[in-house]
């Protein structure tokens, strides 16, 4: 590749990377519904011809505003993971810690990847790939409630009629919990009142049950039965 090729390849990926950032603010400040490709083309001082050289249209532009985002949150979770590589339990607590810290030390791409319009997040999500820093994240929740769950978890019954709980619903469940958890503290920081440390632990715990490694129920159940 020729010099003068290299400084045109330069621009261009120069060009793609000042789009998606303005691109996110835009949606951070004005929401989804205010992307459009004009206004874009006005905020970067070209036309919008030029835009779509690089984007086929705003779906793609969202798609890929959020991939970084999930990159860095999977890059939390995988590093939480690898850190406690002792037993199922410790993993799912690390990383259920380690979700909710990333989602409160990075309120904006927390709220930039899970809690826009339903519009956005229809196109982040409309080409799934297995490559994918979202699914990725995901499956690494799926694996930690399939390692508890081999580990000795019983997870109540579920449906009509009765059947036994599948490790997706558990790692489903578990992902409510934790965005419950950061988007009230992002919206409503003045409820809950108990520390996001606190209500993880909690929730944690309570979804581990006896499988939890801590003997946590077993102690209070018998301290219980030694008062009466």
């Amino acid at each position: 590749m020729t010099r003068s090729q290299e400084r045109r390849e330069q621009a261009r990926e120069n060009l793609r990377q000042e789009i998606l950032t303005v691109s996110r603010k835009i949606i951070t400040d004005e929401g989804f519904g205010a992307l459009t490709m004009r206004k874009l083309a006005e905020r970067i001082g070209y036309s919008p011809a030029a835009i779509y050289l690089h984007f086929r249209n705003r779906d793609e532009i969202a798609h890929e505003v959020s991939r970084a985002g999930y990159a860095d949150l999977f890059a939390a979770l995988s590093a939480a993971v690898a850190a406690k590589p002792s037993d199922a339990a410790s993993r799912l607590r690390a990383l259920c810690e380690a979700y909710v810290r990333f989602g409160l030390e990075n309120p904006q791409t927390y709220s930039l990847i899970f809690m826009e319009d339903p519009a956005y997040l229809a196109a982040v999500l409309a080409r799934p790939a297995a490559d994918d820093p979202g699914a990725r994240a995901y499956g690494l929740l799926v694996e930690a409630a399939e390692a508890v769950m081999r580990a000795g978890r019983r997870l109540p019954k579920v449906g009509k009629p009765a059947r036994a709980a599948t490790a997706v619903e558990f790692a489903e469940t578990i992902w409510a919990g934790l965005h419950g958890i950061v988007s009230l503290k992002l919206t409503c920081p003045a409820f809950p009142t108990a520390p996001a440390e606190i209500l993880t632990t909690l929730m944690v715990e309570s979804l581990l049950g006896d499988s939890g490694g801590n003997g946590t129920f077993r102690r209070a159940a018998k301290a219980s039965n030694g008062r009466h």
